[in-house]
């Protein structure tokens, strides 16, 4: 049974202000409404499919928790027979007990994205330029001491990759136990001045390969599927209802918008969409393109 994947970019609002951020940068803050996501599900659940994930991204989801809560309560009234898990990509700073109390009664899986100790200040500050670090790790903090498991994500730049080995090491000592690292994609040409060296980072995977933590990167992919988009079981669905092969591909390659368009085209312009490599599309496609 083919699992499908389903992410939602339920806001574009963030808190933070990321110096290589993947939002588009729309001048609207805009949250996707309860609409747009009921289509999003209906379009991808009724095609029968039974396994789905769904993600929920943004901007900083947590700024629109409400529509994640409204989300699982209709998939489990409406959608009992078919087996779905959540999760959610959050920078942490929002993270309380209350909060969590909630993701836990949902059974959300929870990502952390922290590029670092120090370092992250530089790569993820707030937007009015103050330190974010110390109140993401009282959002891990507080996961932990509530018993929930979670996993790290990480981009990796020029700025945080000679501390690596540092950070991994510091992510064991809390007793992390799952870390993906996610190279660097550019949105914007002047990302480009943040692309990390390849080959060192190679060299530190090799360096980390015995260490007690799960790394998402070490795994080996099945011959020519890099991610669910080589087989054509991604959806992606911005806060506006518009469909693009993955969030980084925001703004590339238009596949329609699920309130508007027939449900025919999308599926024709998902298929076409199918890319059978083992490397990343949309960063190897972004490269080239500046």
């Amino acid at each position: 049974m083919r699992k499908k994947y389903l992410i939602l970019k339920i806001t574009n609002r963030c808190n933070l202000d990321c110096i290589y951020c993947y939002n588009m940068g729309h001048k609207i803050n805009k949250n996707m409404d309860f609409t747009t996501a009921k289509n999003s599900i209906d379009y991808i659940l009724n095609d029968g499919t039974e396994l789905l994930k769904i993600q929920f991204t943004g901007g900083e989801p947590l700024l629109n928790f409400e529509l994640i809560e409204k989300v699982i309560s209709y998939c489990k009234k409406e959608y009992k027979t078919k087996n779905i898990s959540y999760a959610v990509q959050t920078n942490g700073t929002l993270l309380n007990n209350e909060l969590i109390k909630k993701i836990k009664e949902l059974n959300i899986k929870i990502g952390i994205s922290i590029d670092g100790m120090d370092i992250n200040d530089t790569l993820r500050p707030y937007k009015n330029g103050r330190p974010s670090t110390l109140d993401t790790l009282k959002g891990i903090y507080l996961l932990k001491n509530n018993s929930v498991p979670f996993g790290i994500t990480t981009v990796i730049t020029n700025k945080n990759l000679p501390h690596m080995v540092e950070f991994i090491q510091y992510l064991i000592a809390l007793g992390i136990k799952s870390i993906s690292f996610d190279l660097l994609k550019p949105k914007q040409k002047e990302h480009l001045n943040l692309m990390p060296n390849e080959e060192e980072f190679n060299k530190i995977l090799k360096e980390l390969k015995n260490y007690p933590i799960y790394i998402k990167n070490l795994q080996k992919r099945p011959k020519g599927k890099y991610c669910f988009l080589n087989t054509g079981d991604l959806l992606f669905v911005n806060e506006f209802g518009d469909i693009y092969p993955c969030p980084t591909m925001e703004g590339y390659f238009y596949m329609g918008n699920i309130n508007k368009d027939n449900e025919n085209n999308i599926k024709k312009n998902i298929k076409k969409f199918e890319v059978k490599n083992n490397k990343c599309f949309a960063r190897e496609y972004l490269i080239k393109k500046f």
